[in-house]
């Protein structure tokens, strides 16, 4: 039997404007699948990870999450505009860890954790605190719980949003850039965090990164994206060693050019 997708892009486009970010794009990610998805800036892999959160709405196409519709719903047999609370359940498979760490400057790092939880319905009070002090030992920060972000470094308020993203027990992450604002000597805690979800969960995760060995090592598959199209997509292993596609070698020509082990 095979399973549905838990992700799937049947001829999405986007654009702004004149410009087009995606360009009838359509992919499946599998249950559990690790995805890295890289390229240059401007490629469209950010907005990929936005429409998926509904942060940003689709042009045309459609995609599913878990064979059920994300931007559309049926009703009687009729496909229409997914209303505010098929959106609001939708987001709750899905959970993004930004490029900015986005926390609540005013509360502990507790309460940045256990805020939606609460908010939503999905725990009371003190479930959420059993919960939240549960992920920040996951994630290195128990001692830290009381703490203001102001006085965490940046890889802490990294791995703070990730904890916070997984407390509403997402089917799905997604990481948009999350090393790209830290300090070098910072980046190697916040992957040590994302490879120990990739070990002992199941979730399905969706990667946007410039941290190419880290790909390599960590992700099932790789896309490599250009002016809103996928350009080549294989495992680790046969993209960086053996690229098929002149976009795809003259990208990573550049990568390692710049100094980042592929």
């Amino acid at each position: 039997m095979v399973r549905t997708p838990i992700i799937r892009f049947d001829k999405v486009s986007k654009s702004y404007g004149d410009l087009d970010v995606l360009q009838q794009l359509s992919f499946d990610v599998s249950h559990g699948e690790k995805l890295a998805l890289i390229g240059p800036s401007g490629s469209g892999k950010t907005t990929i990870l936005r429409i998926l959160m509904t942060l940003e709405s689709l042009d045309s196409g459609s995609i599913f999450i878990e064979g059920e519709g994300l931007w559309h719903e049926e009703n009687n047999g009729q496909r229409q505009v997914a209303s505010d609370a098929h959106l609001r359940h939708m987001r709750s498979k899905i959970g993004m860890v930004f490029q900015l760490f986005n926390l609540f400057p005013h509360k502990t790092v507790l309460e940045n954790v256990t805020l939606a939880p609460v908010l939503t319905g999905a725990m009371n009070a003190s479930e959420a605190r059993v919960k939240g002090l549960e992920l920040l030992d996951m994630v290195g920060l128990s001692d830290k719980a009381e703490q203001k972000p102001a006085q965490l470094s940046g890889g802490q308020k990294q791995r703070t949003a990730i904890a916070r993203a997984l407390a509403l027990q997402p089917r799905i992450m997604l990481f948009d850039e999350v090393t790209s604002a830290l300090d070098p000597e910072l980046v190697e805690e916040v992957l040590n965090v994302m490879r120990k979800l990739g070990e002992e969960t199941d979730m399905t995760m969706l990667l946007v990164t410039h941290e190419m060995s880290f790909a390599r090592d960590f992700a099932d598959r790789v896309m490599f994206f250009d002016s809103g199209k996928i350009v080549e997509s294989g495992t680790p292993d046969t993209l960086f060693s053996n690229p098929q596609h002149e976009r795809t070698q003259m990208f990573l020509k550049k990568v390692i050019a710049a100094g980042l082990r592929v």
